[in-house]
This record gives C-alpha cells, structure tokens and sequence, in this order.
C-alpha cells in the first residue's frame, strides 16, 4: 500500500456599496460639505470593516503568548518530536509533555514535568526501556492519557504494542507491559487509549496479525480493554478488517457507556470514508460498522491520517481529514448525541483554512471542546505559507468560531496536540524544526474573558 503525505475584498466593495446607497440624481446633488461627511462615514465603516477581517483571524475567544518555545530543546533534548500534552484535571499549574527524544535505535520516550504552567520543565521522567526502540513516525507514534489519579502511556515497540502507567502524577512509570497477545510476528502500531466512566482503560491499534500470505494487504483494527487500571490487558478483539493501514484509529464512550471505534475503513473503490462501530457489552462484541459521513473519498493510498474525538455531555464529536472533492476538502466536523447511532451532517471545521490536516481535541472546563489543527493561511504568499497551527472553539450548539492562528515559527508546525485546562489555560504542542533538528514547541494561551 502507497502511502500519500499530504501535507475579501470583494466583501468590503460590496459593503461600501451598500453604505455609500444608489447613485444621486443631478437633481439631487449633495452639497460639498455633506458628500464629505458621508464620505467620512464610508472610510469609518471600511475601517470597522477591515478590523473585523483582520479579528477574524485573530478572533479573543483565546489570547496566545506572543513567541512559542522549543521546550525540550531548551533543557538540552534534541532532536526531539511527536508531544503530547497532559494536564492536572485540578486547578494547579502542572503540565506533562510526552515526547520522544532521540533517533533511530537511540530513540526513547519521556515524560517531561512542569511545575510553573510551562515556564521551565524539570529533567525526563523515562517511559520506555533503555535500548528498546519506540517507533514514532507519522500517525505511528505513542499515545498519552492523563486521568484524575493515572498517567497511561502507549506506543509501537520493536512491532509489539506496549503500555506504560503512573500512579504518581509523573515522578515515575511502572514497568512497561505487552498489550498484544498474538502469537506471530506481525506489525502492531498506532495505539490510541480511552478510559470509560467505568474507569476501565481501553487500547485500540492497527495489526496485521490476519495477513495469510505474503504481499496481503488486509490490515486489521484491534481493542483490549483493562480492568485493573492498566496493570494488565485482557484477549484483543478484532473490532474490523481491511481498514486504512496508517491512519490512526481512536475510540469515545458514549452516554450510556457505549464503546465506540472510529477508524478510516476502505471501501471498494476504493474509498476511504471514517467508519463506526458500537460495543453495549464491554468491548467484548461489536455491531456492524458504519459509515459516518458519505465523504466517498477515492484515493489509491493512505492519507496518513486518523480520527479525534471528544466527549461534552452526551456528545461526541470526530474530526477527520477528507479531500473527497474542493467543496468539502479541510478538517470535517460531525457529533453524535445517541452513542453513535446517529450523526449529524459534516461540516467543514478548517473553514477557510488551506491543507487543513492532523486535527486534535480537548475539552475545556466549561465543556467547550477545542479543535486544534495545521493548515496555510489563504491570505499568505497565494495559499503557499508555512504551515501553521489554528485553533476553532466549538460552542454548546456546536457553532464554529472562526479559526484562531496560534503564533509560529519560521519552520512549518507538524501534527498539532491540545489541552485545555482549568480557568481558561490552553497548551498546544507541535513539531518543528530548529538548527535543522526536530524540536517539540508549545504555545500557551487564556480564554478571551479571563
């Protein structure tokens, strides 16, 4: 399988049409002094006008810190790449980033501390084992999940998927533990991790653990669900087959405590469209899959990118990457309020955004879900820029704000992470270049009304 990398004026002529009003008859004419009012007032409302395309894109609904920072880079850890970003689920200032150091055989995951809200971080905390190689490469690089009493961490391990816990808010990780129970030696990779109301944790991944024969194709989706709070996992369960083999897969929980799988499933054509499918039981069995959003999206390939979700109340919402046709092509939107039985019409989340990809979530303490993605600006050098990251809050009735630029870098911003946190603070975390070395960077921003 090929695997593809992706990586107005006219609206204020009209307004000053209307402002300005018809043409004057000659019997009509104004005299010099009221033209030129009225020619005050036109240049007033084309500035108000200007200002709100400029606010736009610089909407308050978040005030970011002017400069981000590569702040692993800062305390002597480079390269480094694939942050993820973890929060106190209190009203404390500690922040906890995830994040691979190192290259090739030599690459190993951390957890990285802060203690002042991001001002400095503390020496790494190591997640993995020494002289094990984490994969992290694309949309195949470690999960990370912070809960009110643990820390998990999962991630691709020498083609073994392997899990890792704190019960110590970061001081330290537990001994690693295989999640995979296969027998063969076959690929595991592109974990994501949930934690139910019940408190169970789950795991889903991709595998190729059901390809019989050399050059098969059929990749398979995978769950194992812990009881213990991740001190173990039980039988895997194959949740689908012949499913898009580098786009992460996810999972939410539904209101009534459904298990919902979402991953990006081929269908013959082929299409690659994101898909559902509901457990009631546990994770123990699954109803037929379904499609979420007819995007009927033919391509030859692997987008190389996977779903994100959120829970606020009863709702889940997914984003996901489609360029099916122009009119849709971005970040797309849909939310279901029935444990995902049902859902709503996509809609185009990246708005105007250009390239939009690699969308990511957090749900913010007043419930607002905040989407996070990369994307070029329109107005920037012919649609051409760097890529940035942009931010889009997500209101109770599921309104879009307009996307919010997140200050940058001169290098492009890869594979944006999130989380929102108490009284109005917001991480976000990508990757990016500096001294022609990968570096984790992070922007810190409040809600507007803060």
């Amino acid at each position: 399988m090929r695997r593809v990398q992706y990586t107005s004026s006219s609206a204020i002529r009209r307004g000053m049409a209307r402002l300005a009003g018809p043409p004057t008859p000659a019997h009509r004419r104004i005299p010099p002094r009221k033209r030129l009012a009225r020619l005050y007032a036109v240049l007033a409302a084309l500035a108000l006008l200007l200002n709100a395309g400029c606010q736009g894109r610089r909407s308050e609904a978040y005030r970011f810190e002017p400069t981000p920072r590569p702040v692993l880079a800062n305390v002597g850890f480079t390269p480094s790449h694939s942050g993820r970003i973890g929060l106190d689920l209190v009203a404390s200032p500690d922040v906890h980033l995830l994040a691979v150091t190192g290259e090739g055989d030599g690459a190993r995951l951390a957890l990285f501390n802060s203690e002042n809200g991001g001002d400095t971080f503390q020496p790494p905390v190591w997640v993995s084992e020494p002289g094990k190689h984490v994969t992290s490469a694309g949309e195949d690089s470690p999960a990370f999940l912070v809960t009110e009493g643990y820390m998990f961490a999962a991630w691709n391990e020498g083609r073994q998927l392997r899990f890792a816990r704190s019960v110590s808010w970061g001081e330290s990780f537990e001994k690693p533990v295989t999640v995979t129970d296969k027998k063969n030696d076959s690929f595991s990779g592109y974990p994501s991790i949930g934690i139910a109301p019940n408190q169970d944790v789950y795991v889903v991944w991709i595998d190729t653990r059901d390809q019989v024969r050399e050059g098969d194709e059929n990749y398979s989706l995978y769950l194992a669900r812990s009881t213990d709070h991740g001190v173990s996992f039980g039988k895997n369960v194959r949740v689908a087959t012949k499913i898009c083999p580098c786009c992460r897969p996810t999972l939410a929980f539904g209101p009534a405590g459904e298990v919902m799988v979402i991953w990006r499933h081929i269908y013959p054509g082929p299409i690659h469209d994101m898909t559902v499918a509901i457990s009631t039981d546990n994770g123990t069995s699954f109803s037929a899959s379904q499609r979420i959003a007819e995007d009927n999206w033919k391509i030859n390939g692997c987008p190389d990118s996977g779903p994100a979700t959120a829970r606020s109340g009863k709702r889940v919402y997914v984003a996901w990457l489609t360029e099916a046709t122009p009119e849709i092509s971005g970040v797309r939107l849909s939310w279901s309020d029935d444990g995902g039985r049902t859902w709503a019409p996509a809609v185009r989340a990246s708005q105007d955004i250009l390239d939009a990809n690699y969308p990511a979530f957090s749900v913010g303490s007043d419930g607002s879900p905040l989407l996070v993605f990369q994307g070029r600006d329109p107005d920037q050098r012919a649609g051409w820029s760097r890529f940035g990251v942009y931010a889009v809050k997500i209101a109770s009735d599921a309104t879009l704000a307009k996307p919010i630029a997140v200050p940058g870098i001169a290098s492009s911003a890869m594979r944006p992470a999130v989380a929102a946190g108490m009284g109005g603070r917001v991480y976000v975390a990508w990757t990016g270049t500096q001294d022609n070395n990968q570096a984790v960077f992070l922007s810190r921003a409040r809600s507007g009304a803060q």
